[in-house]
């Protein structure tokens, strides 16, 4: 297959100059840690303001980011996770995807797979569960990492420190029954899940949902993703049932690991 320059050569004709900027744009913002200002974007990409704008302005129009309202930053886009999710990483997907149906086969519950995103869990795959009673996860969904059993999975596998300048900013407006006072409040819910190796979320995202979740490790013991099961209130009334499902998640999140999880760019609906 003919590289783009040469392409270009060939044919007489030569790549789109505002387009190369807007995919530039993108992995710059894919490649930073947190949302950033139209003018962090233009210094850094060395591009002026007004076309730096005019590029964000086309990307949020078509979701491909997404500025938060209150600061102004730009963050990546939903419309970006949903075209990276079309680059299948070799078999993985298909086989994180049967190890996810063997978990709904024995708990007969929603099963979930979701990574860090910021401040948020996002969640790239799921399998429904069988019951007729059942919660569902949209796929791109977003989270808030401290309130979510996923999203505190992940972020068990972090520093008191790395936790803190991850949620710095963030506002604890849950609406659910969980509102912590201070990031102090959310460190202790973190150490908990630390301790016991799978974190809960008892209707503290959700109102009606109760979920359990363990983290996807690499070889490294880097917390890369995390598998988590859905269940409407009411379900594992206590904590024994409670690690019961966290001890079947993870006999499946090891598997997911030995599969040859490095980073979160070995999972198929991962931009990046």
């Amino acid at each position: 297959m003919l590289k783009l320059s040469k392409l270009g050569k060939k044919s007489g004709t030569q790549p789109l100059t505002s387009l190369t900027k807007g995919l530039k744009l993108l992995v710059f913002l894919r490649d930073a840690s947190r949302p950033m200002s139209l003018t962090e974007i233009s210094r850094d990409l060395r591009l002026n303001k007004v076309s730096a704008l005019r590029i964000l302005l086309t990307l949020e129009q078509h979701r491909f980011v997404e500025r938060d309202p209150r600061d102004k930053k730009y963050k990546i886009g939903s419309n970006a996770f949903y075209v990276g999710s079309g680059f299948i990483a070799g078999n993985k997907r298909e086989k994180i995807l049967k190890a996810m149906a063997n978990l709904v086969d024995k708990l007969k519950h929603t099963i979930t797979l979701g990574v860090l995103d910021g401040a948020s869990v996002m969640f790239i795959e799921r399998v429904d569960g069988t019951e007729r009673v059942k919660v569902t996860v949209d796929i791109g969904s977003r989270l808030p990492a401290y309130s979510s059993a996923a999203g505190r999975a992940l972020l068990a596998g972090l520093s008191d420190a790395e936790v803190i300048e991850r949620l710095k900013g963030v506002r604890f407006n849950s609406t659910s029954n969980y509102r912590p006072k201070s990031l102090k409040d959310v460190l202790i819910v973190i150490e908990k899940a630390r301790e016991s190796g799978f974190a809960v979320n008892n209707e503290d995202s959700t109102p009606g949902l109760i979920a359990v979740a363990v983290p996807i490790k690499n070889e490294t013991g880097n917390h890369v993703a995390a598998l988590g099961a859905a269940f409407p209130a009411g379900y594992l009334k206590n904590k024994e049932e409670q690690k019961a499902v966290a001890a079947i998640l993870q006999k499946a999140a090891d598997q997911i690991s030995s599969f040859g999880v490095h980073s979160l760019r070995e999972f198929p609906n991962v931009v990046g």
